[in-house]
């Protein structure tokens, strides 16, 4: 690799690198202080827009939400740039330390990859714990019906009692009925921000009782009952596929690993494979085969726990 390659790809990185750090500590300093914050933070309500019919505009609005649901506060644009900066730097030290541009371009692609990765656990982190304080925010809320409390107050009183996310998207929600927001309209958005049936079940539980009445407190120590029920057999069915899971998670990091070992030990093996067309036909074929496998093997597991 030449010398000026190396420095324009230094030189990107570092830009990119700068730029993605100066997006995240300004997001983050605009929602320090503000409890559930990250609404000024959108280009708009994602939650509110239709549904798009375009490829591009699924996956904006996948990616929109996906930065939405890491809790961490960063705008789309930001959670591109740090993908891409990872990216950038990677790219660039593999390029700089083996002096040859195809382990820069692996490099750069497995760093983008695991920026997006770790979105996704965090994401995970964020609706698993959200789930299992489920049962803990029906219990409060039909406590404060049940002590005399209208049901802005109960979310009011949950919003405060409740910590962690959860906490956070219920003081959201206090705010807006303080606004003047309708009940059915501030749980229908709760729903749609935070993708767990049992809010969408409760958000058809406060529009019936504020249109119909009824016994609100019942209602909500049933959804209770069912929220820990389907919490322990969640429980119960990870555990009874965890040995898919983990062949699963062997099968998807094997063939990158396999595929780095080479590009240290043998490049000149893989240089072969990237240069000849039929090595290039067989290694599109493979990754598409690798994509279409985990991503079967991920839905029987997803269905079989839902």
């Amino acid at each position: 690799m030449s010398l000026e390659l190396v420095t324009v790809v230094c030189f990107t990185a570092a830009v990119g690198i700068a730029v993605a750090l100066v997006m995240v500590v300004r997001d983050l300093a605009s929602a320090s202080g503000r409890r559930g914050g990250g609404l000024a933070l959108r280009t708009r309500a994602f939650w509110d827009e239709p549904k798009a019919d375009t490829v591009t505009g699924r996956i904006d609005l996948a990616f929109d939400r996906l930065m939405w649901e890491t809790g961490w506060e960063l705008a789309p644009l930001t959670g591109f740039l740090v993908i891409l900066a990872s990216g950038l730097f990677t790219g660039g030290v593999a390029g700089f330390f083996f002096d040859d541009l195809l382990p820069g371009l692996v490099a750069g692609g497995l760093g983008m990859a695991a920026a997006i990765v770790v979105f996704l656990v965090q994401r995970h982190r964020r609706m698993t714990r959200m789930a299992n304080d489920l049962p803990h925010l029906f219990d409060l809320l039909s406590r404060a019906v049940q002590a005399g409390r209208s049901i802005d107050q109960a979310v009011h009183f949950a919003g405060k009692e409740m910590s962690g996310p959860l906490g956070a998207e219920l003081a959201r929600c206090s705010r807006h009925l303080e606004m003047g927001g309708s009940v059915s309209a501030t749980m229908e958005t709760l729903a749609k921000r935070v993708r767990l049936s049992e809010l969408r079940m409760l958000a058809s539980v406060m529009t019936v009782h504020r249109r119909s009445g009824g016994h609100l407190p019942t209602a909500l120590d049933r959804m209770a009952t069912v929220a820990r029920t389907r919490l322990n057999y969640k429980r119960q069915m990870r555990t009874s596929t965890a040995a898919a899971r983990m062949s699963a998670m062997i099968i998807a990091t094997l063939a990158p690993v396999l595929f780095a070992v080479f590009l240290v030990v043998r490049p000149d093996h893989l240089r072969v494979l990237m240069e000849n067309p039929t090595g290039q036909t067989l290694l599109v074929a493979a990754a598409v085969l690798q994509v279409v496998g985990l991503l079967w093997v991920a839905r029987l597991i997803r269905a079989e726990e839902d």
